[in-house]
């Protein structure tokens, strides 16, 4: 007998070592949760923890690493310590069916009855958690004093990771009593302190007036010979668009417009001799003309089959491969030529975060590559209706001006931060919070 009251008593004073060496709160919890089992045997462990809202929640049970929040072993352990009504600060055994039916919550079949709450407390700082053991048989008297004496153990080691910040304490202490006025009045006045009303969205640079490389005619992609970002002089072959055909009408075309003219020759030299002949010499005429005009369309079609440069700029084409083979209609836009000094910055504005757009408004642009140096811009225009932008977002396009000296290079992305006008604080804290009761409750 004394033996076993020695080995509980060095179990004891190794457990207590244990909670004193602990470095952080996660493996004190482990400790407590667990390492208790080796002074009083029990079935589950709760370890529950005062929260800054004065709730305790559950932090730690025995023989699991995390704490599934959801689970309805954990909802029921919260709820009876929580919401039962008495006085647990003292080491008792709850009833679990009397309390259960007294909350109206149902007693989960995997808890066993018997229940015993450990209020951990500190001399400092007061009650700071309970921790719950649960199993099928009686707590016995000697356990109990064991485990009260361990308690205040816990207690000293969680007075030095728990802080003692509480919502309802510091409500209590500055809203209530001489200092509520001061408060309240410096409240108001900063919630009427005026702000820009703010919103960012996803921003990129592009070129400003550029021009569009589109096919004349509908076609096939033959090859498109410059690259991207290539630069471009004026002049310079850009897209070859397939030709065989166009080659083969123009000269079939010719051949017509050979024939109909040694036609008309013969008819011409007949024509002194044959009044039939002389008869038919308007309507050759007619066919020559037509044949002309048959040869200068398929010439002008075979030769606008090579898209040149009208003037000097960079190349801009996305999957050059791509479009090697595929066919393309009458306007259809193949490439864009685009002055490299001649940009602007176009934002995909959320509908979810709109604000009053104003012309010429402020806007900072911080692009990817450089996100501490922004950029300056001015608001130049904005579309009437939202569409959809590249991330499959519903947004408005807002177009952007560049006011510095150096501009960026086309492509770049970044994020655009755009100023309306100014509101009070309360309202640009609270304008997000509002909308969503605004559209949830349908005013």
């Amino acid at each position: 007998m004394n033996e076993d009251k020695n080995i509980k008593i060095a179990r004891l004073i190794g457990l207590e070592k244990k909670t004193r060496e602990a470095k952080t709160q996660d493996e004190l919890n482990f400790v407590v949760a667990n390492e208790t089992r080796q002074i009083i045997d029990f079935l589950n462990s709760f370890l529950l923890l005062k929260g800054p809202t004065d709730k305790f929640q559950v932090k730690a049970t025995s023989d699991l690493a995390t704490v599934d929040r959801t689970a309805p072993l954990i909802t029921y352990i919260e709820n009876i310590i929580n919401n039962s009504g008495q006085d647990l600060k003292e080491i008792q055994n709850i009833e679990l069916n009397k309390i259960s039916k007294k909350i109206k919550v149902k007693k989960p079949k995997n808890i066993p009855e018997n229940l015993l709450c450990i209020p951990i407390l500190s001399p400092q700082k007061g009650l700071q958690g309970y921790l719950l053991l649960t199993r099928k048989q009686n707590f016995v008297e000697n356990e109990i004093e064991l485990i009260r004496h361990l308690a205040v153990t816990y207690g000293h080691a969680f007075n030095t990771f728990i802080s003692d910040f509480s919502v309802t304490n510091f409500l209590k202490k500055n809203l209530i009593g001489t200092n509520a006025w001061k408060v309240i009045l410096v409240i108001i006045i900063i919630s009427i302190i005026p702000i820009k009303l703010t919103s960012t969205a996803p921003v990129e640079v592009i070129p400003k007036n550029p021009i569009l490389i589109t096919s004349p005619f509908e076609g096939v992609i033959k090859k498109i010979v410059v690259n991207n970002n290539d630069q471009i002089n004026s002049g310079d072959l850009l897209v070859l668009l397939e030709d065989t055909d166009l080659l083969n009408n123009y000269n079939l075309s010719r051949q017509s417009l050979q024939v109909a003219e040694k036609e008309l020759l013969r008819s011409r030299q007949s024509s002194f001799t044959n009044n039939e002949e002389k008869a038919r010499l308007a309507e050759l005429v007619a066919q020559v003309d037509l044949k002309k005009a048959e040869v200068a369309s398929t010439g002008d079609k075979l030769k606008n089959s090579k898209l040149y440069a009208g003037k000097k700029g960079i190349a801009i084409v996305d999957q050059k491969t791509d479009w090697q083979g595929r066919p393309v209609s009458v306007g259809e836009k193949i490439m864009t030529l685009a002055n490299p000094n001649n940009i602007e910055f176009l934002v995909w504005l959320p509908v979810k975060d709109s604000l009053v757009i104003k012309e010429n408004s402020e806007v900072k642009v911080f692009l990817d590559i450089n996100p501490i140096k922004p950029l300056k811009g001015k608001l130049l225009r904005a579309s009437y209706e939202p569409s959809l932008s590249p991330e499959e977002i519903l947004s408005y396009k807002i177009g952007v001006s560049y006011e510095g000296d150096v501009p960026p290079r086309i492509g770049l992305r970044g994020t655009a931060k755009i100023y309306g006008s100014k509101v009070m604080l309360i309202y640009y804290l609270f304008r997000k919070p509002i909308t969503f009761a605004r559209q949830l409750i349908g005013i």
